[in-house]
């Protein structure tokens, strides 16, 4: 997994000694690892990465805990609101990948 569930559990004011969500977190974790796997694809790069650099690993956290913030919303504006941060956070990773390439992932 790019992100951990104890980052995750940070961002969203989770205690990080409970365990109570952690296979929920877990999970949304390695939707978020998928999503960003798809998009290093279609940008013509290797996935699952290896050793995944800080910025990819920060992002994995970011996204599993914006969709962890959505599946426990009970109000949807505020479910299509954390979706749509999560296809900007993507699309500026794919942006980025267009523009920068491999030097974004190597920090060259």
């Amino acid at each position: 997994m790019y992100g951990s569930v104890q980052e995750v559990k940070v961002k969203v004011s989770l205690p990080t000694d409970d365990a109570t969500y952690d296979e929920v977190l877990r999970a949304f974790v390695e939707e978020a690892d998928a999503l960003i796997d798809a998009v290093l694809q279609a940008s013509g790069m290797s996935a699952p990465l290896a050793d995944p650099p800080l910025r990819i690993r920060k992002l994995s956290s970011t996204i599993a805990a914006l969709l962890f913030l959505a599946w426990r919303s009970p109000r949807r504006e505020d479910v299509a609101s954390y979706l749509r941060v999560v296809r900007e956070e993507l699309e500026m990773l794919a942006e980025d990948l267009r523009s920068r390439g491999e030097v974004l992932l190597t920090g060259e």
